[in-house]
């Protein structure tokens, strides 16, 4: 079995992957409230729920997908 099938690597990277997703998807709606926060209009609260809406779902799977990856890491971690 090569390095790369390995089912310790896979996990690995599915935990990068997740994690990564999970920074940008914040990132994204924080930059949304930052913009809203200094405009300090209706129109762009409004985005910023709209922001916060779209964002919280893919948030909730992200981090379930993370905290499971991360768990999994560790569980198959070589023992030295």
């Amino acid at each position: 079995m090569t390095d790369l099938s390995r089912p310790a690597t896979l996990l690995r990277r599915l935990t990068v992957l997740s994690v990564g997703s999970l920074v940008l998807v914040v990132l994204g709606a924080a930059t949304v409230a930052v913009l809203a926060e200094f405009a300090k209009t209706w129109r762009w609260y409004f985005r910023m729920e709209q922001a916060m809406a779209l964002a919280a779902p893919a948030v909730l799977v992200l981090l379930g997908l993370s905290i499971v990856g991360l768990v999994g890491v560790v569980a198959l971690a070589d023992r030295d």
